[in-house]
């Protein structure tokens, strides 16, 4: 029996590896390549092993682990600056079989921020996904959900403003009235749903209402307090924060109103009265 054993940290396994991997199955023709993972990575070695099973599975001929029997050859097959676009956000270039896993186990998410945001922001959005999960687990909701909101809610805020009009006018048109400043909101679901495959409507919906505070549902005030209330922004919070793990519409609520008079105070408009006719309240 001729099998290969390839290597590599494969994290995650590329569909430029899985490619590299049936190439070599048929110029050599071989019995069976099976696909090891090694050495350290942002996933566990378990993870890993999990994600190639997932990737190879459509592939009758190529496995996981290590065959029964001494294969003909060994080689690494770490594709390093793939992997990195994947981790970076490009879930495209991840084997087809595990992009769908990547979205709704939220791996990576991390990398995703820290290649799509300044540092500032990378570290207000992580602070901002912190109180998210402490808010859901004060209200018995979901973590991890709440965790990913946080995390992504501001994904495309350096956009430039020619780019984020473009996707504005194309699938939020009614939105261009406002200003560039919220249009991050808009164009975050887009490339959420687009780049990274993520399609859970809850985290969607809160994502696009975080800016305006007009989400009646728990994870759009879970985020929306949180963007407003994370201890980075080094202001006091406690008032709300204490309203909010008690009821979450009466502490979004709290937090919109003082967020509506702050510009009106500072920047001289009713947030209120801006954009569309609909009132942008919370409750």
């Amino acid at each position: 029996m001729r099998t290969a054993v390839l290597t590599g940290t494969f994290d995650p396994v590329t569909a430029a590896e899985i490619t590299a991997a049936r190439k070599l199955l048929q110029e050599h023709n071989l019995d069976g390549v099976w696909l090891c993972p090694i050495g350290e990575g942002i996933l566990s070695l378990q993870e890993r092993q999990r994600l190639l099973a997932m990737a190879v599975k459509p592939w009758r001929h190529l496995h996981t682990g290590r065959p029964d029997v001494v294969p003909v050859m060994e080689m690494d097959i770490t594709d390093r600056a793939d992997e990195e676009r994947v981790r970076a956000g490009e879930f495209l270039r991840a084997a087809q079989g595990i992009r769908r896993e990547l979205a709704v186990s939220g791996y990576y998410l991390e990398q995703v921020v820290d290649a799509c945001c300044k540092p500032r922001r990378a570290a207000h959005s992580r602070s901002v996904a912190e109180v998210c999960r402490k808010l859901a687990h004060a209200h018995h909701l979901d973590e991890k959900l709440a965790w990913q909101a946080g995390m992504l809610h501001d994904v495309t805020k350096k956009w430039d403003d020619d780019t984020s009009r473009r996707v504005v006018e194309c699938y939020y048109p009614e939105m261009l009235c406002y200003s560039p400043k919220v249009w991050h909101s808009y164009t975050a679901p887009v490339f959420l749903k687009q780049v990274l495959g993520i399609r859970d409507r809850k985290l969607l919906h809160a994502v696009e209402c975080h800016t305006l505070g007009n989400g009646n549902a728990d994870l759009d005030r879970i985020l929306y307090i949180a963007d407003k209330c994370e201890p980075l922004r080094g202001y006091d919070v406690s008032a709300q924060m204490n309203t909010s793990m008690v009821s979450l519409k009466e502490g979004a609520q709290m937090v919109y109103d003082e967020s509506r008079r702050y510009i009106l105070e500072t920047e001289g408009f009713d947030v209120k009265s801006t954009g569309p006719d609909t009132e942008n309240t919370v409750g």
